[in-house]
């Protein structure tokens, strides 16, 4: 592959993440599914690339632009990890809230499925009913 098409793959590449990040911030699911089939596509065409073994060789510059755009498309998925990451941190603070609760309600009900008073112990043995 020439300098130009590699480029050109970073560059939307590139792009694609700075989409989904967009995508992670306002919780838009299918474009988020959207962008990552489109990574997974970008990065099937590098593969085929073969850098290493290419028979083109670049120049000193070529060199550092390309490496200067991986490391934008390095830090911007980082990025987009520290996002994934804290939107599953709130999920899971917002699911152990609600279960919490349902908690909380669950204990008002005695094994009878009664609403109990609040003097009325919830641990029933077979003591506690004979007497």
């Amino acid at each position: 592959m020439t300098y130009n098409e590699i480029y050109e793959i970073y560059s939307k590449l590139k792009e694609i993440l700075l989409q989904k990040k967009q995508a992670i911030i306002k919780k838009d699911l299918d474009e988020l599914n959207r962008t990552d089939e489109m990574t997974i596509e970008l990065s099937e065409q590098i593969k085929k690339s073969d850098l290493i073994n290419s028979k083109d060789s670049f120049t000193d510059e070529q060199k550092k632009e390309l490496k200067a755009l991986g490391q934008e498309i390095k830090v911007i998925q980082e990025n987009n990890e520290i996002l994934i990451k804290h939107s599953l941190n709130v999920i899971n603070n917002i699911l152990s809230g609600i279960l919490n609760i349902a908690q909380q309600e669950n204990s008002s009900y005695n094994s009878k499925g009664e609403g109990c008073q609040n003097s009325e112990s919830l641990d029933i043995s077979s003591i506690t009913e004979e007497a």
